[in-house]
């Protein structure tokens, strides 16, 4: 898919790029769509349909101009383009209202392939594994199938109706994370069960980082790190999963600051 390269090695430090990750995708798009009528694409729209495993006579969610989303059937599919039809307007929006990116230390037994999955379905737009103390290494990222991660993607956001396909960077340290552009936000939450509980922020941030550690949390050194720097957030008394935690996390954002907000209707 784009972005592989089997040529590259995986280095023992840094895992090598365009073997487990891939470029994101914004939203399909085509001018002036209008129920049960054929439009026409072009080269551009096909390799994008092609990234996303779109195959004729199956179905994918497209965007008009006007804003509004549909569902298509895929009529055609060539080199150079193909055809569709609009058979249904979906009632709202597939993507998220808020762009979140969710930077996960990578999990054991693969359950880091779950989070991928689930993250997608959830609306991330960014997806980042990061390689804390207590995470995966390295050299373990073959063993957890890490390079299933990318098709992963492709598969959730077919399946729960996406337009867009979120980024997923290659596998990075803690420590240089927080040194990347990729750390910017309006608000970054770290999910915490050492903290004393407290409100979440008020506000509405546009970009919001999510950071959940493996099983036992961040380090002491980590969290010392993300002082003043990301919000410590206490999910309720249990001790969950790494993998819970993270779905629950991100469905508490999208409660508090996102699609799932009473007040969006």
């Amino acid at each position: 898919m784009p972005g592989s390269d089997p040529k590259r090695r995986q280095g023992r430090a840094h895992p090598a790029a365009g073997r487990y990750d891939a470029p994101g995708d914004a939203p399909l798009t085509a001018p002036s769509l209008e129920l049960q009528v054929p439009f026409v694409f072009d080269e551009a729209l096909a390799r994008r349909l092609v990234r996303r495993e779109v195959n004729p006579k199956e179905a994918f969610t497209v965007r008009s101009d006007t804003g509004a989303y549909f569902r298509a059937t895929l009529k055609e599919l060539g080199t150079e383009g193909g055809v569709a039809i609009p058979y249904e307007r979906m009632p709202r929006s597939p993507e998220s209202t808020v762009e979140i990116t969710l930077a996960c230390a990578v999990l054991a037994r693969q359950r880091m392939i779950f989070v991928v999955q689930k993250a997608t379905e959830l609306g991330v737009a960014r997806i980042v594994p990061l390689l804390s103390e207590h995470a995966v290494p390295p050299l373990g990222l073959e063993h957890e199938k890490a390079h299933a991660w990318p098709g992963q993607v492709i598969r959730a956001a077919k399946q729960c109706r996406r337009s867009s396909l979120p980024e997923l960077l290659a596998p990075m340290p803690f420590d240089v994370f927080l040194a990347s552009p990729a750390a910017g936000a309006d608000l970054s939450l770290f999910l915490d069960d050492r903290s004393q509980g407290a409100p979440a922020p008020t506000g509405a941030p546009g970009r919001i980082i999510l950071l959940a550690g493996p099983e036992g949390g961040f380090s002491d050194a980590e969290r010392e790190k993300l002082k003043g720097r990301a919000f410590p957030w206490v999910l309720g008394g249990r001790v969950l999963r790494a993998e819970t935690a993270v779905l629950a996390g991100l469905t508490a954002v999208h409660l508090v600051w996102g699609d799932f907000r009473s007040d969006r209707g």
